[in-house]
């Protein structure tokens, strides 16, 4: 992507061996089990590039689980914005915005986004 369609504020941080295991959030989630862990590409404090085997929609809703070696599990919600289909191993690239933060299940957490700008720090 050219800087000039990247409408991120933020720098994007690469992890290494970060992981990502997702479900669609909807009416049935909690019949919805998380996918295998699947490869981060990217994050910053308002989404995530992530390598996904499922293909799902723009204005799809996640719940979305970060791993990373040595650091607790970081759960966020947000949205499906982009997707690329393009990878050569019949997987795909997801872009996903994170949710507001702020208090109430709609929101991520303020706690949340504290532990993002941590991250932003140490991996940027």
């Amino acid at each position: 992507m050219d800087k000039q369609s990247d409408k991120r504020n933020t720098e994007r941080i690469r992890i290494p061996e970060a992981k990502v295991i997702y479900r669609q959030r909807n009416r049935l989630a909690i019949l919805e089990r998380f996918s295998r862990p699947m490869k981060l590409y990217n994050l910053t404090k308002s989404g995530i590039c992530f390598r996904s085997e499922k293909r799902l929609h723009p204005g799809s809703s996640l719940c979305v689980d970060i791993i990373i070696p040595g650091e607790k599990k970081l759960r966020m919600i947000g949205d499906v914005k982009w997707i690329d289909e393009r990878m050569a191993d019949d997987t795909c690239l997801i872009g996903a915005q994170f949710s507001a933060f702020g208090k109430g299940r709609h929101y991520n957490s303020i706690r949340s986004l504290e532990r993002l700008r941590k991250l932003q720090e140490k991996y940027g």
